[in-house]
């Protein structure tokens, strides 16, 4: 069984949605608690988050230092650290099998995501974010979740 979780680098909207459909159509090992159906429904709250508002904010303090300086450092290693999520931002879904029409929302919301233009209003851990530079955020946060999800050996 695999122990390390995948490094993955996805950095458009397409290839986000390409490896969600690739672990969907040849199966996965889980290397963490969340199957492919909670990693969606938790990538597609915090993306609906960033469009449409959290209802709330860290300190102003930690968002122009602490949160600006791991944000950066994220953005420029595209890598994304592991951190407890919020009740507010877990999955209710059941962890026994993935439920397609979940996983089809969040592809639905990510293409949404791909197209918004704006503009990002009281992100709660960062200021004066760019649509251009959350979109990043977002496919790095999704390439960390998936990196969980190990695929399936396909056929040969």
């Amino acid at each position: 069984m695999p122990s390390s979780k995948r490094q993955l680098d996805l950095q458009t909207a397409d290839q986000v949605i390409a490896e969600i459909e690739h672990l969907r159509s040849v199966g996965y090992t889980k290397l963490k608690n969340w199957n492919l159906t909670q990693a969606c429904e938790h990538l597609q709250m915090t993306m609906n988050g960033g469009m449409n508002g959290f209802g709330f904010r860290l300190p102003w303090i930690a968002r122009a230092t602490v949160m600006k300086w791991i944000f950066g450092w994220m953005l420029r290693n595209r890598k994304m650290f592991s951190a407890p999520t919020i009740k507010k931002l877990k999955p209710v879904s059941l962890p026994d099998q993935d439920n397609d029409p979940l996983i089809d929302e969040c592809i639905d919301t990510i293409r949404t995501a791909e197209s918004f233009a704006g503009p990002i209003e009281n992100y709660p851990m960062l200021d004066d974010l760019s649509v251009d530079t959350w979109q990043q955020l977002m496919w790095l946060h999704a390439a960390h979740h998936l990196g969980f999800l190990i695929p399936n050996q396909e056929a040969v």
